[in-house]
């Protein structure tokens, strides 16, 4: 078994595996807490304290799961901490709770990985598109099999869209506010062009909790929501359903979303709807992966 954590900047997610001769998984654990470590960063550059503490006790809670399994831990880092002035700040106490350092790996690096932990399941060299919606970036990646050939790490996610356009996360996101976020990426995706294809193959937070809208679910279950395919014109139609409602009413309505995610689940639902679009997908594949598959050893 090895330990994989990823400490983004949303969401702090834990891998606990090992990787099979044939890349089949054997899981003992996937674990997913919000920490929001970016919160603010884009506006001040340095993260705040609170941020690194709730970061911190994810840490704390992920490091004594890991041991108990007695796997070794690979703890790794993106856009959170990339566009912080102060990353020691978090680095250092960090790297004596989890005996490791930390890696701050670049976006190329993010993406590709978030590619490969879908490409290493599929049964073909077909081609394949993945998306990876995280709180201060997002990865789009095409590529056939495990060879890429398109791959950037665009600057917009779900919080920084959301704190910078969004006036009041606790109301109703306004049609003003909408337009600007998908205007803004709109412009993001424009610098990588591609063909229309049918499927656009999704990760994260934010397309896992819609998927889990979608389906109705009472309370999450990765074996319901990865491979869950929806139409563009439902995504759409859910992302106008949640900007519709306050805070609170999203958190009522919908038991599988976080009320740490419910405040920028509109933004991140409108990068998605502005992904499908600009690769001409007509449907979304869910997926419960991310790049934390991609740095489990092979043949384990």
């Amino acid at each position: 078994m090895h330990a994989v954590i990823d400490i983004g900047s949303n969401s702090v997610l834990l891998l606990i595996a090992s990787r099979r001769a044939d890349a089949s998984l054997d899981i003992a654990r996937d674990e997913a807490r919000v920490a929001r470590l970016s919160e603010g960063v884009a506006k001040t550059g340095r993260l705040s304290d609170a941020a690194i503490e709730r970061t911190l006790e994810i840490l704390r809670e992920y490091a004594e799961l890991a041991r108990a399994a007695e796997a070794p831990i690979r703890a790794l880092a993106t856009e959170g901490l990339r566009m912080a002035a102060d990353p020691e700040r978090f680095l250092a106490p960090a790297r004596e709770i989890l005996g490791v350092e930390v890696e701050i790996i670049a976006g190329e690096e993010e993406a590709r990985a978030s590619y490969l932990s879908v490409a290493r399941e599929q049964p073909s060299a077909r081609e394949l598109r993945v998306i990876d919606i995280g709180g201060a970036s997002t990865e789009l990646v095409v590529g056939e099999g495990e060879t890429i050939r398109s791959m950037v790490s665009h600057r917009i996610g779900s919080v920084r869209l959301t704190e910078a356009l969004v006036a009041d996360p606790r109301g109703p996101v306004g049609p003003a506010e909408l337009e600007a976020i998908e205007a803004e990426a709109r412009r993001a995706f424009e610098a990588q062009t591609m063909a229309p294809a049918p499927e656009l193959h999704g990760l994260a937070g934010t397309v896992t909790t819609l998927a889990a809208i979608a389906l109705g679910l009472s309370s999450y279950a990765r074996e319901r929501v990865d491979g869950t395919r929806i139409a563009r014109a439902e995504v759409r139609a859910l992302r106008d359903a949640l900007a519709a409602q306050t805070l609170a009413q999203r958190v009522a309505a919908h038991p599988t979303l976080s009320p740490k995610r419910a405040d920028v689940i509109v933004a991140g639902a409108s990068i998605l709807c502005c992904a499908l679009e600009h690769c001409g997908a007509e449907t979304l594949v869910v997926r419960d992966r991310g790049l934390r598959y991609a740095y489990l050893p092979r043949g384990d």
